[in-house]
């Protein structure tokens, strides 16, 4: 039952996101960019965790080069074997390349060593303001997050992937802070 309800609430949120007209979703990619670039936590990371935004996410492209811009380690996921999935420290834009499910991963082997200063910003369909997330189904991040407790970790969406509650079962991770387009 619990997963027949999450997948109607991802159909929703991902229809949602379809119809944004293309200027809303440049204003609301640039307010999330700019709340991440002046967050203390980033601010004073040694190491920063993103992902390659695809199709209509919320982006990630300005903050990843952002990051390289700024010469701050910066490590992207790359999905393997068992639904696993592993962080490797890339340094240009060439270092991606498509992978699963088309997305860019890094092509580098130099691992991610997470530390208590780490910050990872996470995707999510859904969100609540207590951090509770709805991913896309895959367990990929569920699984990496429950091995790293300590790190910092923020969920990006837009406003209207802000809800009061979700369905929630007991491997799902909460995240420390959510940040939208509204903050």
């Amino acid at each position: 039952m619990m997963s027949a309800e999450k997948n109607i609430l991802r159909q929703q949120i991902r229809l949602k996101r379809s119809q944004l007209p293309p200027e809303i979703r440049n204003l609301k990619n640039q307010k999330i960019f700019e709340a991440l670039l002046q967050h203390s936590a980033v601010r004073q990371a040694d190491l920063l965790l993103a992902y390659a935004s695809c199709g209509n996410e919320p982006d990630t492209w300005n903050f990843i080069r952002w990051a390289l811009e700024q010469q701050i380690p910066l490590a992207l996921p790359r999905c393997e074997q068992n639904r696993q999935m592993h962080f490797f420290l890339i340094h240009h834009l060439e270092d991606l390349q498509a992978g699963l499910h088309d997305i860019p991963e890094p092509v580098t082997n130099q691992k991610a060593v997470i530390t208590e200063r780490t910050v990872c910003i996470v995707p999510g369909l859904a969100f609540t303001r207590t951090g509770g997330r709805l991913g896309q189904g895959g367990g990929y991040y569920d699984r990496f997050l429950k091995n790293y407790p300590e790190l910092y970790t923020i969920g990006i969406g837009y406003d209207f992937m802000l809800l009061d509650t979700l369905p929630y079962e007991a491997h799902d991770c909460y995240m420390k802070e959510i940040i939208t387009d509204l903050n």
